[in-house]
């Protein structure tokens, strides 16, 4: 008996030794955030997580700024200052946000230092967006999220020129006055057709000097779908396509981009631009899915008499034919949908064991939330609550334009047949230069 007891004593304090050398290996994952040479936390809130830091480059001994940016307690961005790469560092990109993430204002600028554009907003929408340049300023002007009005005034005060759209009715009317004299006035009954001209440097839309816009369609219902992987960043221009795509714009790649998103899409994108301007800075890899459905695309040749009178009256008066069609117009529009999905992590541990930790429990939580399986475990759920994770997803329907927070399989099955569900809009419209009208 005696034997038998010893026995079990030895056993429980086996079981007791395990049991606390298992749990002396838990509390050895370091979760904590520390500063190294490239990442500095300036500021922290009260339960440790970041209030202010910053990321840096060092190229040749010279330490330049890479991010600056400052979080809420509850994880959002409060704001965020984004540069460009070094040796052609600078500032290109700056966003205000409320507590409860809605955008406030945003800022770009030009390599000079030059503010190149900036957006107001109104609760949680675009309410004003000016665009300036040398020759002059475009204000942007929106009603409840939606485009209402573009007033272009020249540097010299002399011309203005305003495209104000009635959604109601479908159809836009464009005004140009210069000198005082009114130059052009016309109304169109769509919104969006082939050949209506833009100045692209100010992203004004300008008359349509076509006769007849009936372009040819090619029906081509085709889909592509990307599963869940790790990106560097959260730029998401391979997965959503720009609205306006301008003649001569690439999609970023290659030694020639120093920026980290494509930021002439935002102008005009606003998806595109709510996606970078809510995910600005990313601590590390964010996880990404998208869809892709593209129902039909049309292409728009006009008549070879028309192109050449056209391009005479360009030869003969380049000024004026630029102030009244810009200098590009739409020569292709693809119909679809689109769904973009971001996983993305927030006040991560700088540990490389316990980061890897936290990812790959952030892939199985995002996957089970697409897909209904894989459920976390107390203890994996414990720990992702380390860190802030949020899983949102953006489509070209106003009402997820600004991302919808998916915390269960239901709230991506809901959004998804919402997108679904709705009617194929315009994706993309190409834009092609007056000067190739001929060529073509």
């Amino acid at each position: 008996m005696h034997k038998k007891v010893s026995l079990s004593l030895i056993l429980l304090v086996t079981v007791l030794l395990s049991s606390c050398q298992k749990d002396d290996h838990i509390s050895q994952t370091d979760y904590s955030i520390e500063s190294d040479t490239y990442f500095e936390v300036i500021s922290r809130h009260s339960n440790g997580w970041i209030k202010e830091a910053q990321y840096n480059n060092i190229h040749l001994g010279e330490t330049v700024p890479e991010n600056e940016f400052e979080y809420y307690e509850n994880g959002y961005i409060k704001s965020a200052k984004v540069y460009s790469s070094y040796p052609q560092q600078h500032l290109y990109m700056e966003v205000n946000r409320s507590e409860n993430n809605k955008p406030l204002w945003s800022k770009y600028y030009t390599p000079e230092g030059d503010l190149w554009f900036e957006t107001l907003y109104q609760n949680g929408l675009p309410s004003t967006k000016k665009v300036y340049n040398e020759k002059g300023t475009a204000v942007h002007s929106y009603t409840d999220g939606e485009l209402t009005s573009v007033e272009f005034i020249s540097a010299d005060n002399n011309t203005t020129i305003t495209t104000g759209y009635n959604r109601t009715a479908g159809t836009k009317k464009t005004t140009i006055v210069q000198d005082g004299k009114t130059v052009l006035e016309e109304e169109y009954d769509i919104l969006e057709n082939f050949g209506d001209g833009m100045l692209t440097s100010n992203r004004t839309p300008m008359a349509n000097p076509f006769a007849d816009t009936q372009g040819y369609y090619r029906e081509l219902r085709s889909s592509f779908f990307t599963s869940t992987s790790w990106e560097n960043n959260a730029d998401p221009i391979q997965y959503v396509k720009p609205f306006r795509n301008y003649y001569g714009y690439h999609l970023p790649g290659g030694a020639e981009f120093i920026s980290k998103f494509a930021v002439e899409f935002a102008v005009c994108s606003e998806v595109y631009q709510s996606i970078i301007e809510q995910y600005p800075v990313t601590e590390d890899e964010v996880l990404v899915l998208s869809y892709q459905y593209t129902e039909s695309s049309g292409n728009f040749l006009p008549p070879f008499e028309e192109r050449q009178a056209l391009d005479k009256e360009m030869q003969e008066n380049p000024s004026l034919f630029e102030l009244k069609y810009g200098n590009e117009y739409i020569e292709k529009i693809h119909y679809g949908k689109n769904i973009f999905v971001i996983g993305a992590l927030r006040n991560m541990p700088t540990a490389d064991n316990a980061a890897n930790e936290i990812k790959e429990i952030a892939r199985k939580q995002m996957n089970g939330l697409i897909n209904g399986e894989n459920h976390l475990n107390i203890e994996e759920s414990e720990i992702l609550q380390k860190v802030w994770f949020e899983v949102k997803l953006f489509s070209n329907l106003k009402r997820h334009r600004n991302g919808v927070v998916i915390n269960s399989n239901e709230d991506y099955t809901t959004a998804v047949e919402e997108v679904f569900n709705a009617e194929a809009s315009i994706i993309q419209l190409e834009y092609t230069p007056f000067e190739h009208m001929i060529s073509n």
